[in-house]
C-alpha cells in the first residue's frame, strides 16, 4: 500500500461536557475511498470538522503528505486541497446554480472590479452537467430547487474543486438510487484522479459497493477499521448497534376498512397532474419518486402551504379547504418536513422546549405551562428515541445532526394527529435508531393514526408500507401492493 496522504495520530478533542473525540488513529490513502460509519453522536461529523480545519484538536497530530499541519480555519485546509461537503447543504440561495459552482474560483481568478464572464460560466456548467447526467438548469436560482437537487449541486462543486482529499458527510440520504449513481460517478472520477475520499453514510449496501476501507466510530473513538472486504453487512450492523439481531422493518398490519382521506384529481401548475389516491385508517401509504417527482408540492398541498389549482381533499367524508398549516393541523394533519433542521428546530432553546413546542396545549392549564409535566413527557420521548445526551436542559444546537433530527421527529409525533406526513423520516439516522423510529410509527398506527410516508429509500418503502405510489413528473405512474412489490419494479417505473 502507498504512503498515506493524511494521517491522524492520537487526536483528542473535547466537544462538550459529555462528549469528546478520544485517541483517534487512522490513515487515509490516495485513490482510496474510506467509509466512516457509526451511530448518531458517535463523533463522525466532529472528526470531519477536525480534518477540515473547522475545529482544532486539543492534542495529537495531523500529517498531510507526511508533513505535520495545524489548520487554523477551513481556508487553511482548502489551500492544501481538502474539500468538505457537509451533511446540510451550504449554498447561496440568491445566486444561480452556475454561480454557486464557480463562486470560489471566481473570487480567486478575477481581480477586484473585473467583470465576470457569466455566459462562459453557464457554458462550463452545462458541459459538466452533460458529462455527469445531471438535470439542473445552470441559470436557475438555488432558492427554487429541491433538497436532493441541492445535494447534487454540492457534489458537482466538489467535482469542480478537484481536491486531493474530499469528504462527503452523509451525502446520499435524500437521493433515490438513480440520483445516487451521479454521486458514485463523481466519487469514482475523483478516485481515478488520485483523490482520497471519506464517505460518511448509514447506507450500508451503498458503501459496500464503492468503498475500499471502513472505520467504525462509537462514543468518540474508532472501535474497528480495516479493508471493506473483511466486513459483512451483518458485522457492520453488529458493531454499530452492539446487537446481532435487529428487525430491520418491524411492520404491523391492520385491516381497517375505514377511509380517512381521499384526494381527487389534485393539480398544481406543472408540479401536480391529476393526483388521486385514498388512505385508510391505520394504514401506511408510501410515496416515492425522483427529484422532480412533485412530492414537495403534494406535501405542501396536503398541509395547507399552497392552494391547488383544482381537485379536492376529502377528510373523514367531508371536503376540506386547507389554506394554512394551522388549518391543516387543526383538521388532524402533522408534518415532519424533509429539511428538518431548517424548518423544525429551535436551535437556541433547550431540549424540553424543542420537544414540546408543537404540543403546548397538552401542558397548559389556565394559560400557564406545567414545566414538570413537560419535562416528564420529554424525558419519555428521549428514552424511546435514544436521544443523546438527552438532558432536559441541553441546548440542541450542540447536538449532532442525527440527534437533532431525532428531537424533531419526537416533536412531530408528540402532536397527536389523525394523519402524519413523514417526509424522509429516517434521513441521516443510523441503523439502530431507524428500528426505533419504525416502532414509533407502529405505535402511531396502534393509536389509530394513519401515515403517508414520503421516502427515497426504496427498501424502507417496501418494508414499511401497505401500498406504494410511484410519483414521476407530477403524476402517479404506478400503484403497488406493499406485500409483493419489488425494488426492481420501482426502479423500472422511474426509468420509463
Amino acid at each position: 500500500m502507498n504512503t498515506p496522504i493524511l494521517s491522524l495520530i492520537n487526536i483528542n478533542k473535547r466537544i462538550s461536557k459529555s462528549f469528546k473525540l478520544s485517541n483517534i488513529n487512522i490513515d487515509f490513502y490516495p485513490g482510496r475511498i474510506c467509509a466512516v460509519v457509526g451511530e448518531n453522536g458517535s463523533g463522525k461529523s466532529s472528526l470531519m470538522k477536525v480534518i477540515s480545519g473547522i475545529i482544532s484538536p486539543d492534542s495529537g497530530e495531523i500529517k498531510f503528505n507526511n508533513k505535520s499541519v495545524n489548520f487554523k480555519s477551513i481556508r487553511d485546509s482548502k489551500k492544501l486541497g481538502i474539500y468538505y461537503v457537509p451533511q446540510e447543504t451550504n449554498l447561496f440561495d440568491n445566486l444561480t446554480v452556475a454561480e454557486n459552482i464557480y463562486l470560489s474560483s471566481v473570487s480567486f481568478d478575477y481581480p477586484p472590479y473585473h467583470q465576470v464572464d457569466h455566459n462562459n460560466m453557464v457554458y462550463m456548467a452545462e458541459k459538466i452537467f452533460l458529462e455527469l447526467d445531471v438535470e439542473l438548469d445552470p441559470q436557475e436560482y438555488v432558492k427554487n430547487i429541491g433538497l436532493s437537487q441541492r445535494q447534487i449541486l454540492s457534489f458537482v462543486k466538489a467535482y469542480v474543486a478537484n481536491g486531493k482529499f474530499t469528504i462527503f458527510d452523509e451525502p446520499s440520504s435524500a437521493l433515490t438510487d438513480i440520483e445516487n449513481d451521479i454521486l458514485f460517478k463523481i466519487i469514482n472520477i475523483l478516485k481515478s484522479r488520485g483523490s482520497s475520499i471519506i464517505l460518511i453514510s448509514h447506507k450500508i449496501d451503498r458503501i459496500k459497493k464503492i468503498c475500499d476501507r471502513i472505520a467504525v466510530l462509537k462514543n468518540g473513538s474508532i472501535i474497528d477499521q480495516g479493508d471493506m472486504k473483511d466486513f459483512s453487512n451483518e458485522k457492520i450492523i453488529r458493531i454499530i448497534a452492539e446487537s446481532g439481531h435487529i428487525s430491520k422493518y418491524p411492520k404491523l398490519y391492520f385491516n381497517n376498512p375505514n377511509e380517512i382521506l381521499k384526494v381527487n384529481n389534485l393539480n398544481y401548475r406543472n408540479s401536480l397532474k391529476n393526483i388521486s389516491f385514498s388512505l385508510k385508517k391505520q394504514e401506511i401509504i408510501g410515496i416515492t419518486g425522483n427529484a422532480n417527482s412533485g412530492k414537495n408540492k403534494l406535501i405542501e398541498s396536503l398541509f395547507g402551504m399552497v392552494k391547488p389549482d383544482s381537485g379536492e381533499i376529502i377528510l373523514d367524508g367531508n371536503k376540506v379547504q386547507l389554506n394554512h398549516p394551522n388549518e391543516a393541523m387543526a383538521k388532524g394533519f402533522a408534518l415532519l418536513p424533509e429539511d428538518k433542521i431548517k424548518y423544525s428546530l429551535f436551535e437556541h432553546l433547550d431540549l424540553t422546549h424543542n420537544l414540546t413546542m408543537s404540543s403546548l396545549k397538552r401542558f397548559s392549564k389556565y394559560t400557564i405551562l406545567d414545566h414538570h409535566i413537560m419535562t416528564t413527557v420529554a424525558e419519555s420521548y428521549v428514552s424511546k428515541l435514544r436521544i443523546y445526551p438527552g438532558h432536559p436542559e441541553d441546548n440542541v444546537i450542540n447536538y449532532s445532526g442525527g440527534n437533532q433530527q431525532k428531537v424533531i421527529f419526537a416533536k412531530s409525533i408528540m402532536h397527536f394527529a389523525k394523519i402524519y406526513l413523514l417526509d424522509e423520516p429516517t434521513r441521516g439516522i443510523d441503523v439502530a435508531t431507524k428500528n426505533d423510529i419504525y416502532n414509533i410509527m407502529n405505535n402511531l398506527l396502534i393509536n389509530g393514526s394513519s401515515i403517508i410516508l414520503f421516502s427515497s429509500d426504496f427498501n424502507e418503502i417496501l418494508g414499511m408500507c401497505d401500498r406504494i405510489l410511484v410519483l414521476s413528473n407530477g403524476k402517479i405512474i404506478a400503484r403497488l401492493n406493499g406485500n409483493d412489490a419489488t425494488k426492481e419494479e420501482i426502479v423500472y417505473y422511474l426509468t420509463l
